[in-house]
């Protein structure tokens, strides 16, 4: 396994997982062997675990497991989109700013090398696209979900000083009431 590619790291068992979503799409109406080699793995990987949980039977392999390559290309991917998307999230054409970025900062030359020198563009798009799409919604739920939790700090705040401000304003007439101050 390469030092890119962590066994042990759980984000990347689902970087995996979608690793091999991309590649069953890329392969879906694709014939070409050097493009299945490229692509997908016969012999799951131990960053397949999460992947190979997902399998319907024990017969019948129901899921794609990806090379290591593309599971390394895909996370490069994952990262160069993470930093990107803050600074680009409120611009029209967000894919545009994000498919720049990702072509700048992601190696896909081990396609044309290792894989399918003919098909290497359509391998190459597909992989960006697969990987925005995916990423775009998820960005953007991640977001909500953190902005919640802050709004949700704020109340709480607010409330818990509410009840600060009750609490010692109940103490303060118990005290006077006890020693008769009106």
């Amino acid at each position: 396994m390469s030092a890119a590619v962590h066994a042990y790291d759980v984000k990347m068992f689902s970087v995996a997982y979608v690793s091999g979503f991309i590649a069953k799409c890329l392969l879906n109406n694709r014939n070409c062997d050097m493009c299945k080699k490229c692509l997908i793995s016969e012999v799951p990987s131990p960053l397949d675990i999460y992947t190979a949980l997902k399998e319907h039977g024990s017969t019948v392999q129901s899921v794609t497991y990806p090379t290591e390559k593309l599971v390394e290309t895909v996370g490069t991917a994952v990262t160069v989109f993470e930093n990107v998307m803050p600074m680009v999230a409120l611009l029209e054409s967000v894919e545009l700013y994000v498919t720049d970025a990702r072509e700048e900062g992601v190696d896909f030359d081990w396609i044309r090398s290792a894989g399918c020198s003919l098909h290497y563009q359509e391998i190459k798009d597909g992989t960006v696209i697969g990987v925005i799409r995916i990423s775009i919604p998820w960005w953007c739920k991640q977001k909500n979900r953190s902005m919640n939790e802050v709004s949700r700090q704020k109340i709480l705040k607010r409330k818990f000083l509410h009840l600060l401000h009750v609490s010692r304003q109940k103490i303060s007439y118990l005290w006077f009431d006890k020693f008769g101050i009106s």
